[in-house]
């Protein structure tokens, strides 16, 4: 009985500072301009701080948290830092801390969506009644798959569309062939199938309501959507879906330059 006491608590405790590491990743980690005594930097510590409390090692967690408020004290690393060891202190935080912990997963999925968008593209486009990539869509996507790559901790959404005229059924049947070739294409060059979901919507998701060729093409897309933070943590499988997705997005650019078929 003590032994199964023992491991709830350490679960729960694990749990808790996993919140903050799956909200703070390392490739966006800001660096510091000066070094620890050891030469570790901010974002070392806080890293090797949330390694240390996944493997269950909490005293090494704790030291190595209280190491970085102690180098760092007016770091954004240090507050983390705070909220992952009052978790560890307390079996999970206060409610204040959860809340602050949920604030900051918001934000970072923000964050990533926007970074994503800016550094790679979110979406490829397709010719009217295809669902054939061009040179250009694979172009995109594999850079969006190296990109993901490196960012393990999130899974995407492709979320296909169409809008090529047709029954609904048929617009249904298109939407997710594209978002399967996005799919596959994103796993052919190496991203893990299991992090990716499809959303086929049809002609029901239009991000412009138009009746010229050029407007409508804008439908004829399947975005590459980053999850909420929050929803990658089983913990909190129970919240709401992603907030509302970012509005700027690549597609005016697209076409803006004619170059809508990829």
């Amino acid at each position: 009985m003590y032994k199964l006491r023992s491991s709830s608590v350490v679960i729960g405790v694990v749990s808790a500072v996993l919140a903050v590491m799956v909200a703070l990743p390392l490739p966006t980690f800001a660096q510091n301009d000066d070094d620890g005594p050891n030469g570790e930097t901010a974002a070392e510590l806080l890293v090797d701080g949330l390694d240390a409390a996944s493997d269950h090692a909490v005293d090494s967690a704790r030291r190595l948290f209280q190491k970085l408020i102690s180098v760092f004290p007016s770091s954004p690393e240090a507050s983390r830092a705070r909220r992952a060891l009052s978790a560890l202190d307390t079996n999970g935080g206060t409610e204040e801390d959860r809340a602050a912990i949920r604030a900051d997963e918001a934000e970072r999925t923000a964050e990533y969506r926007h970074a994503f968008l800016v550094s790679v593209g979110d979406r490829v486009f397709f010719a009217e009644s295809s669902a054939t990539l061009g040179g250009r869509a694979c172009s995109i996507i594999e850079n969006q798959a190296r990109w993901l790559k490196v960012r393990p901790n999130l899974t995407v959404t492709v979320i296909g569309r169409s809008d090529d005229g047709g029954d609904r059924r048929s617009a249904q049947l298109l939407s997710t062939q594209r978002a399967e070739a996005v799919r596959d294409r994103l796993v052919a060059a190496g991203l893990d199938p299991s992090r990716i979901e499809l959303r086929p919507t049809g002609n029901d998701d239009k991000v412009a309501v138009c009746s010229t060729s050029l407007c409508r093409a804008q439908n004829r897309n399947a975005e590459v959507f980053i999850n909420d933070l929050r929803d990658q943590d089983p913990i909190r499988s129970s919240m709401q879906s992603p907030a509302a997705r970012t509005t700027k997005s690549s597609l005016g650019r697209a076409v803006e330059t004619g170059q809508v078929a990829q």
